[in-house]
């Protein structure tokens, strides 16, 4: 009766955050023609049961294919999105009204030319005198997906990337607040498909997203794994649902700089990243954590980056109550807005076109414990690195999520990397390389989209959505030695 009492609870909570987001978003028109494309299965139908039986008719077929059948969609994939990136970008800032179109953009190249394929899914053999073992990844079978409305278009297209690779299909979620940009793509991504492969329904949706249609999902006997991005509620429900779950949840990362940082590269850094799309990447700093020592001049130069100082405590207690809802969470209509969209709401002046809002209060302050997604940055100062290691560890929250350092001494470094025990941990630079943005110079596979923080997985690739296997020939294989 408990266990039954907290799915009830946990359903209340996800229908009530579903309504919320629905009553803050407006009509969701797009700049782009939604329309469906003429000569092929679009992936798109009314009811879940239809959707999963086209996907999964589709595995069926897709799962017996070559590996270079699976080379070729990834590639029509990537041809296909390439030239409509800027508009997609545009579509998702209009639809949505969160981040910028540079932002966008610069995460759309990410999701289509940086994420994992079929190439890093080889084979591993171990021979000797008992003969050969090989382990090879093997697809799952239908996958089905939940997506945010921070990232929809990047996610469909990322996670559709890994999980083709891996030779599954999948079902997509999509968020009621980015509805139409998630059809267009996915319409298309069919289409790409369809036009280089012959092949429909590899990645499937509905016409009309729900919580019903979620739960639904979940629950369907076809749907061999789920992948879930959002708040706990939503991660919690696919955890209990029976089936392998990949869970991204929620965040709150601090950035830590010590006596030692190059102070310059840290206030740089921290400040382009948190502005970044207005800082609704869950990768994004929400708090710095800073020795005393060093505070002054690092906010000073966090300035000369474009932060605004506001140091009127009632206006930093305007934007609390402003920002945050009675019951804790953000509220949305700030969620992704620009620094100077909040600033201007609360009355504050300000000069030129400030990118973030930097304040100082203490660790425990709301601004500090809760992930805002907005260019809001809290400062919390300590007189010891070991204390601002404490207070890093206290204010992530045990999301096990992501953190930064800016330190030249190389002890503290390590400390905090392995004290923070974040899946995502960055030394001297932005949080968001760590994401694959930005011209890292790393090779294909580096994008990560989807942060399994809540199951471990950490960063996706294909291979986490593989099942890995293990042949066993007792007679062979060697060619070390002939005799057993």
């Amino acid at each position: 009766m408990e266990e039954q009492n907290d799915e009830q609870s946990i359903e209340v909570a996800i229908r009530k955050i579903l309504k919320e987001e629905l009553s803050d978003q407006d009509d969701g028109s797009s700049s782009i023609d939604i329309s469906q494309p003429e000569g092929f299965g679009n992936g798109i139908f009314e009811t879940v049961d239809e959707a999963i039986s086209a996907a999964k008719q589709a595995e069926e077929i897709y799962a017996d294919k070559p590996i270079a059948f699976r080379k070729k969609v990834i590639k029509s994939i990537k041809d296909g999105f390439g030239p409509h990136i800027q508009e997609i970008a545009e579509a998702i800032k209009k639809e949505t009204g969160m981040g910028t179109v540079e932002a966008k953009v610069i995460k759309l190249k990410n999701a289509l030319y940086n994420t994992s394929g079929p190439d890093i899914l080889q084979p591993e053999v171990e021979t000797g005198d008992g003969g050969m073992v090989m382990y090879e990844y093997t697809p799952f079978g239908v996958i089905g997906g939940v997506g945010p409305s921070t990232n929809p278009a990047e996610t469909v297209i990322n996670n559709s990337i890994m999980m083709l690779s891996g030779g599954n299909t999948f079902f997509f979620g999509a968020h009621p607040g980015a509805k139409n940009i998630t059809r267009w793509v996915i319409e298309h991504l069919n289409e790409f498909v369809y036009k280089a492969t012959g092949m429909r329904n590899l990645v499937v949706s509905l016409a009309t997203p729900s919580i019903e249609s979620v739960q639904e999902m979940m629950q369907h006997p076809d749907v061999a794994m789920l992948a879930v991005t959002g708040g706990p509620a939503v991660v919690h429900q696919a955890l209990i649902s029976g089936k392998k779950a990949i869970g991204a949840g929620a965040g709150n990362p601090p950035a830590i700089v010590d006596s030692t940082a190059n102070l310059d590269l840290a206030a740089h850094d921290i400040i382009t990243s948190c502005a970044f799309d207005n800082n609704i990447l869950c990768t994004a700093e929400k708090e710095v954590v800073v020795e005393e020592s060093v505070k002054d001049e690092l906010v000073k130069k966090m300035q000369q980056d474009g932060a605004f100082l506001l140091t009127d405590q009632s206006a930093i207690n305007k934007i609390v109550h402003m920002t945050i809802q009675d019951n804790g969470a953000p509220d949305r209509k700030f969620v992704g807005k620009d620094a100077t969209y909040i600033l201007d709401k609360a009355g504050v002046s300000y000069t030129g076109n400030p990118v973030a809002v930097i304040f100082e209060v203490g660790k425990n302050h709301p601004l500090v414990t809760t992930e805002m997604l907005m260019p809001l940055l809290p400062i919390v100062s300590c007189p010891t690195f070991d204390q601002v290691l404490r207070t890093a560890v206290e204010v992530e929250g045990g999301h096990h999520h992501t953190a930064s350092i800016h330190s030249e001494n190389l002890p503290h470094i390590n400390k905090a990397a392995h004290r923070m025990n974040t899946s995502i941990f960055v030394a001297n630079g932005p949080t968001f390389a760590a994401t694959g943005v930005g011209d890292n110079g790393y090779p294909s596979g580096s994008a990560a989209l989807t942060i399994a923080t809540p199951t471990g997985e950490g960063t996706t690739t294909a291979k986490t959505f593989t099942r890995r296997r293990r042949f066993n020939s007792p007679e062979g294989f060697s060619l070390r030695s002939w005799e057993v």
